[in-house]
Formats: C-alpha cells, sequence, structure tokens
C-alpha cells in the first residue's frame, strides 16, 4: 500500500503531511459553516462586558453583566459545535485509517525526546504526533484565513 510504505519510510513527514491536509479541511469546513461576522460580533461583545465586569462595582449591575456573558457565550457555542458535530464521525474514521496505518508500518515513536516523562514515556507515537501538530497547523491556518 502506497500510504504505508509512505508511513514506514517517512513516519514524521508523513504525519506532518496528514495533520496538515485534516487541518486545512476542518478549517475549511468551520469557515463554510459558521457566520463569521457573528462569532466577531460575540467575541467583540464579551470582551466589551468582561471589561465593564472589571470596572463594576454594584453587585447587582455585577450579575447584569455576567448573565448576558453566559446568554453569549451560549450563542458563540452553539454556533461553534455545528461543524464539530459534521466533522466528528469522519475524523474518527480518519483516526481509525491512521492506527492501522501506522501499526502496520510498525512505526513506533515519531518523534523522540530521550527521556521517558509521566505520562507520555520516551517519545510521542502517532497520535501524540497528530494532535500536536494539527494544533500547530490549526492556529496557522486560521490565523491565514482570518477564521474567528
Amino acid at each position: 500500500m502506497l500510504f504505508e510504505e509512505f508511513a514506514k519510510s517517512q513516519p514524521l513527514l508523513s504525519m506532518m503531511l496528514f495533520s496538515f491536509i485534516i487541518s486545512l479541511l476542518l478549517t475549511f469546513i468551520y469557515k463554510a459553516l459558521t457566520n463569521q461576522q457573528r462569532i466577531k460580533e460575540l467575541r467583540d461583545i464579551q470582551k466589551d462586558l468582561q471589561m465593564r465586569l472589571k470596572e463594576e462595582k454594584d453587585q447587582q449591575k455585577m450579575m447584569g453583566i455576567q448573565k448576558e456573558m453566559l446568554e453569549k457565550s451560549a450563542e458563540l457555542m452553539k454556533i461553534t459545535m455545528k461543524p464539530t458535530f459534521v466533522t466528528f464521525i469522519p475524523l474518527l474514521l480518519v483516526f481509525i485509517f491512521l492506527k492501522q496505518l501506522y501499526t502496520a508500518a510498525k512505526v513506533g515513536d515519531l518523534i523522540s525526546w530521550g527521556v521517558n516523562l509521566p505520562l507520555v514515556g520516551t517519545g510521542a507515537g502517532w497520535l501524540l504526533s497528530y494532535v500536536l501538530f494539527s494544533l500547530i497547523f490549526s492556529i496557522l491556518l486560521r490565523k491565514i484565513l482570518k477564521i474567528h
């Protein structure tokens, strides 16, 4: 299999490439399924409410601001959860594919840090490597594509 040979011969590069492609697809899906203007508005409102909350001394007004912040947070979460629901099953299938791919290629740690750390051991296997790379790529892609 082509993917298995690539994973076996270039495990770190292949994981970086898979992570980038998956992050790019997820970023485009997120942008397509969310109202970016409304997300920006809600985040600006939240920042304003946080500033008002810090300056406010009256307990009653503070409670009102907190209630409004909670409402805006709930609306923001509702908007941002839609892409999560759409991509959950496909992403699960991708994880199954990657696990089988790197297990069949008999690749151990893709990233090695030379010491035995609690919980993670001597290096990063395919899953931790994917998480690290996708986190980096997602942040960069969101900045480049101006996604809120």
